[in-house]
């Protein structure tokens, strides 16, 4: 797989020393010319370490170049005397460029649609591939699950053929269209465009080379089975990239997604027995999904079959498609269960704090519960947190009164990007009491930093997912899960396997 990393300037930046230094993973540049103003793009091809494709997006088609046909036209008659390895046409605009300015051999021709899905997209694309064109590229922007199908359904019938010689890039983006840019490269031409860094993103939902590679670098080609997380957003969920580094160390040729979820009536679609899901309609057989936020109870609702500790929780984050039947599981209690183990914590002898009434605060509850704490439960809307506390035996506590307790957990989202939280600020957590988030982020999140200056003992959301994700996976694969890769994906190198 090519993957091809789109330059996107950042202030300050020195573009031809970064193009001597691609980013790790990338095998091509795009240089889009529409990004960079009146840079002397020979230059900048000779800096490049990597082979370059040449664009000029439109402002029609979601970029900031021109859209008129003189200017487009006096650009790529400049472009065409660059030793650039393909350039990149715009069907709409540049056509009849092709094969006089530029060689068909060296084309990409493209549409990009940034309203949305057209309703003959399948018609558009063929009329891209005959045009002769090496690469023949449709980028629809994804706004739901129906859009996200589409595009996916268009890439899987290009599935035909050798492999290397395959000439459609199709793929959608948003984030709605995550999935669609890790399963184009997989069905149609082995060709995947990336951003240039974390937070350099050329288009909405664009992954960096990296990550890339740690999420289908281990196939070949179109994956046995798919999985998927299911959520509202999906996309900064990091169960792909913990069960992808399990397929890779096991050699499964197995795919795990993002699939953005926008409201419940699409749970209806996916959340299905065994070949009657959205996802085999289109020829992708799914074995199984994990759920996030703000789904898990909704997708309890559409088990047939329930585990004891799911069905007590109202909340399942772990649902199987299986024949005649959906299997729902809550394998979020196995992660806090035993994250608190490892930390030495006897739930016996706990006085447990739980923070929210959503399906997370639920599973937290009956698993602190189940371990033999006693449980209270705070949330900044008290009739929620007295629904939740008269469903599941627990009392309610106020945020403040929480020096009377030994544990706490943040099963809310609040400041897991890092933000200060009043509400959370205003714990009152004893010297040595046990802080746990359920929320994770890149940087560290407000109860961690609360923690490291209040002298509370911290136990972070990835390894409550690590933990979660061993069950998730052993069910999912019926596999025994490499969880030395699993934590290792995480950034967790200090696991016991």
């Amino acid at each position: 797989m090519e993957i091809v990393a789109t330059y996107r300037p950042a202030p300050g930046s020195d573009p031809a020393r970064e193009l001597g230094h691609p980013p790790a993973g990338a095998t091509a540049v795009e240089l889009r010319a529409d990004l960079l103003g009146g840079v002397d793009l020979a230059g900048l091809l000779g800096a490049s370490r990597l082979p370059v494709i040449l664009t000029l997006r439109s402002r029609a088609e979601g970029g900031e170049g021109p859209d008129g046909a003189a200017e487009r036209r006096a650009f790529f008659a400049r472009a065409a005397a660059l030793p650039a390895a393909f350039v990149d046409l715009e069907a709409a605009r540049d056509r009849e460029l092709l094969g006089v300015l530029v060689p068909k051999e060296k084309a990409i021709l493209s549409a990009h649609f940034p309203d949305g899905v057209p309703a003959d997209l399948e018609e558009r694309a063929a009329a891209l591939l005959a045009s002769g064109a090496r690469f023949a590229k449709v980028v629809p922007a994804a706004r739901s699950l129906a859009d996200l199908l589409a595009v996916v359904r268009l890439a899987q019938g290009l599935d035909r053929g050798d492999r290397a010689m395959r000439r459609a890039v199709v793929f959608a983006t948003g984030e709605a269209g995550r999935a669609s840019r890790l399963l184009g490269p997989l069905f149609g031409a082995p060709l995947a465009f990336a951003a240039w860094g974390a937070g350099r993103a050329a288009a909405p939902g664009q992954y960096t080379p990296e990550e890339l590679t740690a999420l289908i670098g281990h196939l070949s080609g179109r994956p046995r089975r798919l999985f998927a997380v299911l959520g509202r957003p999906a996309g900064e969920s990091l169960s792909p990239r913990m069960h992808a580094a399990a397929y890779r160390a096991l050699g499964l040729p197995l795919l795990f997604v993002p699939l953005e979820v926008g409201e419940a009536a699409e749970l209806d679609r996916l959340l299905r027995p065994v070949g009657e899901g959205c996802l085999d309609e289109i020829g992708l057989p799914c074995g199984g999904f994990a759920v996030t936020m703000p789904w898990k109870a909704e997708a309890a609702r559409r088990c047939t079959v329930l585990a004891p500790r799911a069905q007590r929780a109202d909340a399942a984050n772990t649902v199987l498609p299986r024949p005649a039947r959906v299997l729902g599981d809550c394998t979020d209690i196995d992660g806090l269960t035993r994250v608190l183990a490892e930390e030495g914590v006897d739930l016996g002898r706990c006085r447990a704090l739980v923070l929210g009434a959503g399906g997370a605060a639920r599973a937290a509850v009956v698993a602190l519960q189940l371990g033999g704490a006693s449980v209270a439960v705070a949330a900044r809307e008290p009739e929620r947190a007295q629904r939740l506390a008269r469903l599941l035996g627990a009392a309610v506590a106020e945020i403040a009164a929480s020096d009377r307790f030994d544990l706490v957990v943040n099963a809310t989202p609040a400041g897991g990007d890092g933000a200060a939280s009043p509400w959370l600020e205003a714990l009152r957590l004893p010297a040595g009491g046990v802080a746990v988030d359920l929320p994770y982020g890149a940087a560290p999140t407000c109860l961690e930093q609360l923690a490291a200056t209040r002298r509370w003992r911290y136990v972070g959301g990835r390894d409550v997912l690590l933990y979660q994700g061993v069950s998730q996976f052993a069910a999912m694969t019926g596999v025994a899960p490499p969880v030395r890769a699993m934590a290792a994906a995480l950034g967790l190198e200090e696991v016991q396997g």
